[in-house]
């Protein structure tokens, strides 16, 4: 158990590295690559169209391989096009890398997500959760330094590159413990016995469709907030680039204390408590940026990560009791694929209203997808009181 814990939690570790370094860093790419800021959304709108295909398929490469494989060589991949992209010396390059990049961000993300939602309690989750947030804050400093130290936003891919390979390594030593631990527990800690639903029985469900719609904007909100918080601090705000960079990690530091706090108060407090607490943080903290201050927005990022903290943990943690454990793994599969949708279009569409009418109105925008996601869980959990719901 103890092992198998510690194999969960470096690879959430391993995920949050990866996550900050596109949005901390493009103020200083996009220049040298000879295209416009808007051009981040191109990226993103890669990575995560590749992850909603990791994500879907995720079922059944988990049926095949096993989560031990799945990790590892996700975690493997990822840390490859990560120094990848410090090598590139052409947009088009960042391109295809992209692919193979959200490609295993989506398995190795459905997979073990899926398996903590099956077999641990909502504290285990927000922990589990809490550490992607510890590796996504280190990265913004990691980020920082090399651009105010190292020559670059390049050294600072590389860092966080060989750090994925290197908990990569550790996850492949250990692939033993993964099947020690399948034999040992059996079903308990499985893959799953049961066939995955396609999208067509998913979506027939009671309730699928609201959920895939609660999770396409929750993709959308988070991404955006992390892709271009920090171009509307530079070009909106005239915030120096280094100083907007390092400001990126109140985000994230109030995201990753908001999920340790979680873990602890979620065996008190009813998760539908948990997320329409945090959907009041975000909306505060967005209120808060948008002021005509400066004091205003270390506080407003701060705020933003606590409300993120409870989200994704809260209502991913419910699919058991509104669709059955026998469909928890492909259903989280599926509305991880709608998560990541919203991450690949929605962010990308502010890209286009910032270039044309301004980044002045991130705070704006932001608060719309807060209000549609509210909207959607309100509807949803609503209509579905007595299965376990938020």
């Amino acid at each position: 158990m103890t092992i198998l814990l510690i194999l969960i939690a470096l690879t959430f570790i391993g995920l949050g590295l990866g996550d900050p370094l596109l949005g901390s860093a493009w103020p200083s790419m996009y220049g040298q690559f000879g295209v416009d800021a808007a051009a981040a959304g191109i990226l993103g709108m890669l990575i995560s169209g590749s992850t909603i295909v990791g994500t879907y398929v995720s079922a059944r490469i988990l049926r095949r391989l096993g989560t031990g494989v799945v990790v590892a060589a996700g975690l493997t991949v990822i840390g490859i096009t990560v120094l990848g992209f410090s090598m590139a010396n052409h947009f088009i390059i960042l391109c295809f890398l992209a692919i193979p990049l959200g490609f295993s961000i989506g398995n190795v993300g459905a997979s073990v997500n899926g398996f903590l939602t099956m077999h641990y309690s909502a504290k285990y989750l927000n922990w589990a959760n809490c550490l992607w947030g510890v590796g996504a804050t280190v990265t913004p400093v990691v980020m920082t330094f090399s651009l105010m130290r190292l020559g670059g936003w390049m050294a600072g891919y590389r860092i966080v590159g060989v750090a994925q390979l290197a908990l990569a390594v550790i996850l492949l030593g250990a692939l033993s413990q993964w099947k020690k631990v399948r034999l040992d527990r059996g079903k308990r800690v499985g893959e799953g016995t049961k066939e995955a639903l396609g999208a067509a029985k998913l979506l027939r469900l009671p309730g699928a469709r609201f959920a895939i719609l609660l999770f396409f904007f929750q993709g959308g909100l988070e991404a955006t907030l992390a892709l271009w918080s920090t171009t509307y601090l530079v070009v909106a705000r005239d915030i120096a680039r280094e100083t907007a960079t390092s400001w990126l990690t109140l985000y994230y530091l109030g995201l990753t204390g908001g999920r340790f706090l979680s873990g602890f108060a979620s065996m008190r407090v009813p998760t539908r408590k948990m997320a329409r607490l945090g959907i009041c943080f975000i909306a505060a903290g967005i209120i808060t940026i948008a002021l005509p201050f400066g004091w205003n927005l270390m506080p407003g990022l701060v705020l933003i990560g606590l409300g993120v903290a409870p989200i994704f943990p809260s209502f991913t943690h419910c699919t058991p009791g509104i669709f059955g454990k026998q469909h928890t793994q492909a259903m989280v599969g599926f509305q991880m694929a709608s998560l990541f949708l919203g991450a690949s279009t929605l962010p990308p569409l502010f890209g286009l209203i910032g270039s044309n009418f301004g980044y002045q109105f991130f705070p704006l925008y932001a608060g719309i997808l807060l209000t549609i996601m509210a909207t959607a869980a309100a509807i949803l959990y609503t209509r579905h009181p007595d299965k376990g719901a938020l």
